[in-house]
């Protein structure tokens, strides 16, 4: 009886720890598609307008993004702009006239350790970033979604929990 009592006790303590296994850098290789952004300090959540995509190979990652509503302009048109209309018709791609940025690029090679995502990037539109190792520490990685918060040194008050859902 002792023994049964011990064995039950065992797998009591031992089932949470099995259910907490680290994220599989396997489940990670795909497409996944920003829906929500959720502030950790107010637990204000919003739903994403634009549309960003993050993309894992085996080994690298890129991530995509794109406010709803950014101005396009034809190449008819551009073609008839002068040389310093060009220029600012170019920067408005990237950025509004409030110096937002309005289209996001940026992509490295990631590492996965334990629940945290080590995404330092290689290239990015904002250079500072470049060699950061920005983390992310996920709390939930299954078929369909993607759920981590932001743990990044070059901004350290963001405290943003991003939720992804898997695209393809």
């Amino acid at each position: 009886m002792k023994r049964i009592v011990c064995l039950v006790l065992l797998l009591m303590v031992s089932w949470p720890l099995a259910a907490q296994q680290a994220p599989n850098a396997a489940n990670l290789v795909g497409t996944w598609e920003l829906v929500a952004l959720r502030d950790v300090k107010n637990g204000k959540t919003e739903r994403i307008e634009g549309t960003t995509w993050m993309q894992f190979t085996k080994s690298h990652w890129t991530l995509l993004s794109m406010d709803a509503g950014r101005k396009v302009i034809s190449n008819a048109d551009f073609d008839k702009l002068s040389p310093e209309a060009k220029v600012k018709a170019n920067y408005s791609r990237i950025w509004n006239e409030k110096n937002d940025q309005v289209f996001a690029a940026r992509g490295g090679t990631y590492t996965l350790a334990g629940d945290r995502l080590h995404q330092p990037a290689t290239m990015a539109i904002y250079a500072h970033i470049i060699g950061v190792d920005r983390v992310l520490r996920i709390s939930r990685l299954d078929k369909t979604a993607l759920v981590a918060q932001t743990e990044y040194p070059d901004d350290p008050d963001a405290h943003v929990e991003l939720t992804y859902r898997r695209i393809d």
